[in-house]
């Protein structure tokens, strides 16, 4: 359900009649208090953001790693490793790719959560800045990072894909 400005601004600025400090100044001050703790919980988010892609790229390269071992040594049963493993590579970058859909949907709500807060304060410094950089829409300005971010789980895939495809029985029945 997409909601606009007036929907977000509804739930996000409540009637504080009950507040026991409800001068102006106090207001201000714990409004710009939460904006702060928001902003911070934001960074947080690109923090997991970024530990995320490094755990999932670091466990992708591990299994290639290992792939590439097992390739120059003589191990028993190596070519069910390499008919198995593909399939976890690629169930593995399944999940990367979603968690990185997820993220990005996070990232976009408190962006808009943001930028409603921005419109009572006397700058909007976000919002300035994502009309600089074209709203993400202009691939000369800005490309949005999540649309990089997914390429590296589909680059994953598809190198699974063709470990399976050349050491498949049919590849090897074909002599490839």
């Amino acid at each position: 359900m997409a909601m606009d400005g007036i929907e977000i601004d509804n739930i996000l600025v409540g009637v504080y009649t009950d507040h026991k400090e409800n001068h102006a100044d106090k207001y201000i001050d714990h409004y710009l208090e939460q904006y702060r703790i928001y902003l911070h919980m934001f960074n947080t988010v690109s923090d997991r953001r970024l530990k995320t892609n490094e755990f999932f790229l670091g466990l992708n390269t591990a299994i290639m790693a290992i792939m590439g071992y097992i390739e120059t040594k003589t191990v028993p049963h190596a070519s069910i490793v390499f008919i198995l493993v593909p399939f976890v590579g690629m169930a593995i970058c399944y999940c990367w790719y979603e968690i990185i859909i997820s993220l990005r949907q996070l990232c976009r709500a408190k962006f808009k959560v943001v930028h409603e807060i921005e419109k009572m304060l006397p700058a909007s410094l976000f919002k300035t800045e994502w009309i600089l950089l074209g709203e993400g829409r202009d691939a000369k300005k800005y490309v949005p990072l999540s649309k990089i971010e997914k390429r590296i789980p589909i680059i994953f895939i598809v190198l699974y894909i063709m470990i399976f495809l050349f050491n498949s029985p049919i590849a090897k029945f074909l002599n490839f």
